[in-house]
C-alpha cells in the first residue's frame, strides 16, 4: 500500500513542482485581469462565475443566455474578443454565485479558491482523519485542475462526498444537499436511481424537495420566465461544448461519447453509444444498491461514482474529483493496485489522449464500474 501511494505522492509532487509553476511563469498582466498563455484569464472557468455573480443582483440576468448579449457584457469587463465563454449554467447557480459578485475578481477568485478547498477537506475529515490524504487530494491532477481553472469541483466533490457518507446515517440532510448540484446536474443524474434502489425514501424526498425549492426561489427572485429561457437557450449553449472536440472538451472530458467523437466516429453513433452506456451504468448502480450496502462500502461507492462519470456524455475531468478521492481509500484500504492508480491520474490520461486525438481513458471508469460490480472485494492485481 505504500508504494502504491508513493506513485500518487510523486506524481502529485511533479504537478505542484512542474505544471503549477510552469503555469504561472505564463500570466501576463492582461486588462486588469492576469491572463494566462492561453489569453485566458487566470481562474479561467471562474470568470463565468463572477459574471453570473454580478448578473444575480441585476433584475434580469436571463438576458445574458443570448450569446451576443454575453459576448459585449463579457468585453466590459475583459475586452472584446474574449474567446470560448458561454453563459450556459442552470439558473440556479445564480443563488451560488451571488455573494462573490460583490467582490473585484481576484479577491472573489481568492475566496472562492480557499471556499472550495475548505468544503472539500471537511468532506474529507467524513471518510478519513488522516490528515496527508487531505494535502494528497487536494495535489490530485482533478483538485488541481478544478483549482486553476476556477471550477465549481471543490464543492461538487465535497457535496457528492458527504451525500455518500451520510445516505443511510442523515438521509435527510444527505438529500438536502443534492439541490445544491443543480449547479451541474449531470453529476447527480443518478442519485435518485441510488436512494430508489436503496429503499433510502427520506433523502430521495428531501433532494426532490431541496431541488424544487431553489427552482422556486430562483424563479420568486428572478421572475420564472427564467427557466423557460435556459432550457430553450442555456441548454443548447452547453451542447456547443460536445460539438468541438479538437478545441476544448476533447482533452478535458473523459467520457465515451467525447472519446469517440475525438476519434472520429459521427455524432449520432457516438451518442448512440453513450446513452447504451448511460442505461448500463443506471441498471449497475441499481443492483448494487438495491441490496442497501452500507455508506462505508468503498467499493459500492466507488461503482456509483464511476457510473456517475460514464453515464454523461458532459462530464470534465476535474468533476471525476469525488472518484479520484475513492480511488485512494480503496488503495489505503489495500483494495485494488493498478485501476485506482489511473483513477487518480485520470484527467491527465484524458489531457494527453485528447491532444494526441486518442481514445481509451474513458475505458477507465467504465472498467472500474463493472469490476465492482459484483459487490465483493475490489481488487485488480493485488
Amino acid at each position: 500500500m505504500a508504494d502504491r501511494l508513493r506513485i500518487l505522492w510523486v506524481a502529485a509532487g511533479l504537478l505542484l513542482l512542474v505544471f503549477v509553476p510552469a503555469y504561472l511563469l505564463t500570466l501576463t498582466a492582461g486588462q486588469g485581469i492576469p491572463r494566462d498563455g492561453t489569453s485566458l484569464v487566470v481562474g479561467r472557468d471562474f470568470l463565468n462565475i463572477w459574471m453570473y455573480g454580478r448578473a444575480a443582483w441585476e433584475a434580469h440576468p436571463e438576458v445574458y443566455y443570448d450569446m451576443d448579449t454575453y459576448r459585449a457584457a463579457l468585453g466590459r469587463v475583459v475586452g472584446g474578443g474574449y474567446p470560448g465563454q458561454i453563459w450556459s449554467y442552470p439558473p440556479v447557480a445564480l443563488l451560488v454565485a451571488a455573494p462573490f459578485g460583490r467582490l473585484p475578481y481576484l479577491p472573489a477568485l481568492a475566496l472562492w479558491t480557499l471556499c472550495g478547498a475548505v468544503a472539500f477537506a471537511v468532506a474529507l475529515r467524513l471518510w478519513s482523519e488522516e490528515r496527508r490524504l487531505v494535502l494528497l487530494l487536494l495535489a490530485s491532477p482533478a483538485a488541481l485542475i478544478a483549482i486553476l481553472s476556477g471550477q465549481f469541483a471543490l464543492f461538487a466533490a465535497a457535496i457528492l462526498l458527504a451525500v455518500l457518507r451520510w445516505r443511510e446515517e442523515r438521509p435527510v440532510l444527505a438529500g438536502a444537499l443534492v439541490g445544491l448540484l443543480l449547479v451541474k446536474p449531470q453529476l447527480a443524474l443518478l442519485l435518485p436511481i441510488l436512494f430508489l434502489a436503496s429503499r433510502n425514501w427520506r433523502a430521495f424526498a428531501a433532494a426532490a424537495v431541496s431541488s424544487l425549492a431553489l427552482a422556486a426561489l430562483v424563479a420568486l427572485l428572478w421572475g420564472p420566465d427564467i427557466w423557460r429561457i435556459y432550457v430553450q437557450t442555456g441548454i443548447a449553449n452547453q451542447s456547443l461544448v460536445l460539438s468541438d472536440p479538437d478545441h476544448l472538451a476533447g482533452p478535458f472530458m473523459p467520457t465515451l461519447f467525447m472519446n469517440l467523437r475525438v476519434a472520429g466516429m459521427p455524432v449520432p453513433v457516438a451518442s448512440a453509444f453513450q446513452m447504451a452506456l448511460a442505461l448500463l451504468a443506471a441498471l449497475l448502480v441499481w443492483l448494487r444498491f438495491r441490496h442497501r450496502p452500507a455508506a462505508g462500502d468503498l467499493s459500492a461507492n466507488l461503482l456509483f461514482l464511476a457510473c456517475a462519470v460514464s453515464a454523461t456524455p458532459y462530464m470534465l475531468s476535474y468533476d471525476t474529483l469525488a472518484l479520484a478521492t475513492m480511488a485512494v481509500f480503496l488503495l489505503v484500504a489495500g483494495q485494488g493496485r493498478i485501476l485506482p492508480i489511473l483513477l487518480f491520474l485520470l484527467p491527465l490520461l484524458q489531457l494527453v489522449a485528447g491532444m494526441a486525438g486518442l481514445p481509451g481513458p474513458a475505458l477507465v471508469p467504465i472498467v472500474a464500474a463493472l469490476l465492482s460490480g459484483s459487490g465483493k472485494k475490489f481488487r485488480l492485481v493485488n
